[in-house]
């Protein structure tokens, strides 16, 4: 195991596929400890934030990567209420569909537009997070991913190159990993084959 980030420990959301496991995975591999909090062990993202946000005192790093109607937000709004102090970093996984250049407009589908809003609202609520943090210990990222291949996106988006879980992975240890400056915003698109 790298020794990289010994003692360093990441409570992640959603890890048990996808994205959330490839960021799993891929710290661990570089010595951080991780924690998940997901439904296949036990924890049902709705009914657990508190609890959640409670287990963050006890972690240097976390991700929020659970997409469960606008539990995100809420867990942040949370976390930079208690923990603004806190020599923390959270990485929050949002979506390029929340912003004017990916929103797919032409998809007519209730959960996609609902879906929509709530990685828009999280992305606005991310920002102004971040210009409150300015002069505290606490540092937010918002990784905002183009589509990924996963479980969810197949058979959709199939005309358009497909980042990896993998990638979104490498970019949440660009920001953990960065000294002395800060990240705000890293908008992640797979290059054309």
């Amino acid at each position: 195991m790298n020794q990289e980030n010994k003692n360093n420990k990441v409570l992640i959301t959603g890890h048990t596929r996808g994205i959330g496991r490839a960021v799993f995975d891929l710290l661990t591999e570089h010595g951080y400890e991780c924690e998940g909090f997901s439904q296949s062990t036990g924890h049902n993202i709705l009914e657990c934030e508190d609890m959640i946000v409670d287990k963050v005192e006890q972690f240097d790093y976390v991700v929020l990567n659970a997409y469960a109607q606008c539990s995100q937000e809420i867990m942040l709004k949370k976390i930079v209420e208690r923990y603004s102090d806190k020599d923390l970093k959270v990485a929050v996984i949002t979506s390029t569909s929340g912003t004017p250049a990916g929103a797919d407009d032409d998809i007519i589908d209730e959960e996609y537009t609902e879906y929509k809003q709530l990685k828009k609202d999280l992305i606005t609520c991310i920002s102004e997070v971040q210009q409150d943090l300015v002069d505290k210990k606490l540092n937010v990222y918002d990784v905002c991913p183009d589509t990924v291949y996963t479980d969810m996106t197949v058979g959709l988006w199939e005309q358009y190159p497909k980042l990896q879980p993998k990638d979104v992975a490498e970019c949440v240890h660009l920001v953990f990993s960065n000294k002395g400056y800060n990240i705000n915003k890293i908008v992640i698109q797979k290059n054309a084959d």
